[in-house]
């Protein structure tokens, strides 16, 4: 006769748990979904994930549900269940657009599995349709000349720029993006090891360092923070989720741009290493002692 196993047992009651719980949608249960969906079974998980997906109407606090789902499909080691979290959260797409950035992340993540790129893009998609249903409803005013613009217009400033522009303010403000864009390509006049065209020494440094630790980077590429908000920042390491901004001056206008992009940074609760002119004859050792805090070299 076969001996009893506690574990199997164990599982099969939660199992049960949270299958009841989703079909008889017992909104009052939810905090008991919140346990489950640590619960070390991965298959329980997997039916609490599901199960607060279906308590989507009844629940008034989806603030608290959706971040209870985007810890689970952030840092669950179980793919199906990043997978079902991610599908839950599509039925949250109110309270899901505090996360658009985070669900960004997931969805252009490559070290995950297709399906679970695929149900982040599809939370992304429920979370943008939500944000501009919400911006419809509103006014809009050009960001420069105050002047009331449509719908139209205000999406079109949103996706470009990320700040709402009137037909003749947004030409402007492309015209200012090109001649803004050439005068950084003509700065980027050093090269590095593997070819990346940089603008200063310590931006040459840096990307060098990382090659040579086979640190895989993307540099000077913009990236949405928080919201519509996008950052360009010196480097982003994808396979991280971490930013590197090297500073390499303290002019009054440069330090004030510093500032704004900082808080950006903190805002959106980025990673982030700053390195600067004041580190350069360091700069290696700083970099690594840094980056020792969120990778293993």
């Amino acid at each position: 006769m076969a001996s009893h196993n506690p574990d199997v047992a164990e599982q099969k009651q939660l199992r049960a748990r949270a299958l009841e719980i989703g079909n008889t949608l017992e909104a009052s249960a939810v905090d008991e979904l919140f346990g489950l969906l640590k619960c070390r079974f991965p298959e329980v998980r997997r039916l609490a994930a599901s199960a607060l997906g279906k308590l989507a109407p009844r629940h008034p606090n989806e603030m608290l549900v959706t971040d209870y789902l985007a810890q689970a499909a952030e840092t669950d080691d179980h793919p199906q269940v990043r997978q079902y979290a991610l599908k839950a959260l599509s039925k949250y797409p109110n309270a899901s657009v505090a996360l658009l950035d985070r669900l960004r992340d997931l969805a252009r993540n490559p070290d995950l599995k297709d399906y679970v790129r695929t149900a982040a893009a599809e939370a992304v998609a429920a979370a943008q349709e939500a944000n501009r249903t919400a911006y419809a409803r509103k006014h809009h005013w050009c960001t420069r000349c105050r002047r009331r613009i449509n719908e139209e217009d205000f999406m079109r400033g949103m996706e470009l720029f990320g700040k709402p522009y009137c037909l003749h303010c947004l030409d402007e403000r492309i015209l200012e993006s090109k001649n803004f864009e050439i005068v950084v390509n003509e700065a980027k006049a050093k090269r590095t090891e593997d070819g990346t065209a940089v603008q200063s020494q310590g931006e040459r440094r840096i990307a060098d360092y990382l090659s040579l630790k086979g640190v895989r980077y993307v540099y000077d590429e913009r990236y949405r923070m928080a919201g519509d908000v996008r950052i360009r920042p010196d480097f982003y390491l994808p396979e991280f989720d971490l930013y590197i901004e090297y500073w390499g001056m303290d002019t009054p206008e440069y330090v004030e741009n510093m500032k704004k992009k900082l808080f950006l940074y903190q805002r959106a609760g980025k990673k982030l290493i700053s390195l600067s002119f004041r580190d350069f004859d360091r700069l290696e050792a700083i970099l690594e002692e840094k980056l020792s805090r969120y990778i293993r070299l």
